[in-house]
């Protein structure tokens, strides 16, 4: 049986699946920004993300929430899909100590997404006010990406400008050395 994915749109969805996903695309509906989606089979694994990216034609990116021991500092992090992620690599470019990844609780306070649906679209959302932005430089320079809409089973493809205009800050950008 093969990955599903639909037909590219615009617009937003008919239903939400959560409440995080209702505020990205009210906030780009009201935005006017230019987007395009697709609804797919959960994109979790690297397999997934390739059948993603041969829909939109555009090669989807990963998100990840990185905390610190005490879980009171937060970094999210937009890099390559299929780019190995070393929390020491990342620390370094970033002269920050150690970094582990939030566990799910932390996922679902501070983005309100689950595992597999961390998006930079949840720092939309005041919880994330002192949530520090983070990309690697290559991805930050891409005309385009396709990041999650805040659920596993969608994404949208966005120009970088119109993503950080929408947000109202631009990422810390950083050169990753596994590339």
């Amino acid at each position: 049986m093969g990955f599903y994915t639909s037909e590219v749109m615009t617009g937003a969805p008919a239903t939400f699946k959560n409440e995080t996903q209702r505020m990205i695309y009210e906030r780009l509906e009201e935005s006017g920004l230019e987007y395009t989606r697709i609804e797919s089979d959960p994109g979790i694994s690297m397999d997934d993300c390739l059948n993603i990216d041969k829909a939109f034609g555009i090669e989807t990116v990963k998100t990840i929430l990185l905390t610190n021991r005490q879980k009171n500092r937060f970094w999210l992090y937009v890099t390559h899909a299929r780019k190995p992620f070393i929390t020491k690599d990342f620390g370094a470019a970033l002269q920050i100590p150690r970094v582990s990844f939030a566990d799910e609780a932390l996922m679902l306070e501070v983005l309100g997404t689950a595992h597999g649906a961390a998006t930079p679209f949840g720092l939309l959302r005041p919880e994330t006010k002192d949530v520090t932005f983070v990309m690697d430089r290559d991805v930050a320079e891409r005309e385009k990406i396709v990041i999650t809409d805040g659920d596993p089973c969608g994404f949208i493809a966005i120009a970088n400008s119109d993503l950080f205009a929408l947000l109202g800050r631009e990422p810390v950008v950083i050169d990753n050395p596994n590339r």
